[in-house]
């Protein structure tokens, strides 16, 4: 790993786009090294948003909807590997209004969607409908999630599918996630902190930014002027 990226991580820096994706690369190089989650005792939850947790070695922050926001884009990202699988046909379709320059760029980039499991079909004039979707969509949030999808394909000049796959996996991420302000029960948090250890990049949420910040026994008691 970059040294500058390893120090960014220790220190709950938020690393750059390009760090957080040469962390998860999975390219035919050797990934770089990440440093292991800490082992962590849960303390408790402050207002509604962060974790309080502890070990031999000092005091840690988490944000609970960031970790959350990791855990689930690693789910999807899997996920939208393998769409086909995994696509359901509704038995009341979802209908999305554009506007007519918008509908008319869609017809030709309806094949995008098919790649991620979204079939979307031109209805006429400014009206398409999806007809199936993924079952793993996050639930009550379809609609939402499917006209943010199609407004990255609009608005995007040269399109992917890896690029499709991993924005389609954040925009899931974030519709599935704890929001701030949410009561968890310690049993809920401190699954949250085990399933965010088992993360390939427990560190920074896939917008890039940390989902930890930690302070040594050092950085406390320097803080209470305990030492010099």
């Amino acid at each position: 790993m970059p040294a500058q990226a390893d120090r960014d991580i220790r220190s709950g820096k938020p690393l750059s786009p390009a760090q957080t994706r040469n962390l998860l690369a999975a390219s035919g190089r050797e990934a770089p090294e990440i440093p292991p989650f800490p082992e962590l005792t849960l303390i408790g939850q402050h207002h509604g948003t962060y974790l309080i947790a502890q070990n031999a070695e000092g005091l840690y922050l988490i944000d609970q909807h960031a970790a959350h926001e990791r855990i689930n884009y690693e789910y999807f990202y899997e996920q939208f590997g393998q769409p086909a699988d995994a696509s359901q046909e509704l038995l009341l379709p979802i209908t999305l209004e554009f506007t007519p320059s918008e509908a008319q760029q869609l017809t030709q980039k309806l094949h995008w969607f098919e790649q991620v499991g979204v079939y979307l079909e031109h209805f006429g004039g400014q009206t398409f409908l999806v007809r199936s979707h993924p079952f793993w969509f996050p639930k009550g949030e379809e609609k939402e999630v499917l006209e943010e999808m199609a407004e990255w394909v609009l608005n995007e000049r040269v399109i992917d599918l890896a690029k499709l796959r991993e924005k389609s996996s954040i925009l899931c991420s974030c519709k599935a996630s704890i929001k701030a302000n949410q009561k968890l029960t310690d049993q809920e948090a401190q699954t949250l902190l085990e399933r965010l250890a088992d993360c390939r990049q427990p560190y920074t949420c896939p917008h890039g930014r940390p989902i930890v910040v930690s302070f040594s026994i050092y950085d406390l008691e320097k803080l209470f002027k305990r030492v010099m």
